[in-house]
């Protein structure tokens, strides 16, 4: 039997001993790295050869889901098993599209964490129940939303309509004028069918234009 070495990362201590203790009664596991947050995860893939990552979403610096972008983009052959408290669809929608292989809940037994890291181990994918409700729901919200299509440059502005900077803010960050951000504004407002930057930006919420 091949043996794995894995990192889990939560940084709450406590959290993070219970699935330490967990794991290790796991025969397929050789070692175990502890991590308290993303960047020390980074640096320990780059320490050691690692089959699997065990990851927290919520936690300081960088969160479970920048966390599992960087790995993608620098250690694709690490397989992901995503872990929270959080089960809301739309969280649960980015985690599966950023390509992460498991996604279970906190609150999940042992049974179920160790079934899901079997499972992922062996080049499958695992999603709990709970968990694949959550994508359905996610999918089905999405197909309520018509396609629109923002440019690239829309795109930015309302992203930085969503941080609260103002006109000429935008123009300074954007290199652009005032008069050609505020006709930006009033595309996407056209586009999204909505009154107010307020309903755009929860529009490009609700419909994953945020998600990229």
């Amino acid at each position: 039997m091949k043996k794995i070495n894995l990192i889990i990362a939560d940084d709450h201590l406590m959290f993070l001993e219970g699935l330490n203790t967990i794991l290790q009664d796991m025969p397929e596991i050789e070692e175990i790295h502890l991590a308290t947050e993303g960047k020390q995860v980074l640096r320990l893939l780059n320490q050691f050869k690692i089959d699997l990552v065990i990851s927290d979403i919520s936690m300081p610096k960088m969160d479970g889901i920048e966390l599992l972008k960087e790995i993608k983009k620098k250690h694709a052959e690490v397989k992901i098993i995503m872990l929270s408290m959080l089960d809301n669809h739309r969280t649960v929608h980015k985690v599966i599209q950023k390509g992460a292989q498991g996604f279970v809940p906190k609150f999940t037994s042992k049974e179920e964490l160790q079934k899901a890291v079997r499972t992922v181990i062996e080049g499958e994918q695992y999603f709990s129940d709970i968990i694949k409700q959550r994508y359905m729901e996610s999918v089905f919200e999405r197909k309520k939303y018509k396609n629109i299509a923002l440019s690239p440059r829309e795109k930015e502005v309302l992203k930085l309509l969503a941080e609260e900077l103002t006109s000429k803010e935008i123009s300074e960050k954007l290199f652009i004028s005032v008069n050609t951000v505020e006709t930006h504004r009033k595309n996407i407002l056209l586009k999204t069918s909505s009154k107010t930057t307020t309903g755009a930006v929860k529009y490009a919420i609700e419909s994953g234009l945020f998600d990229d």
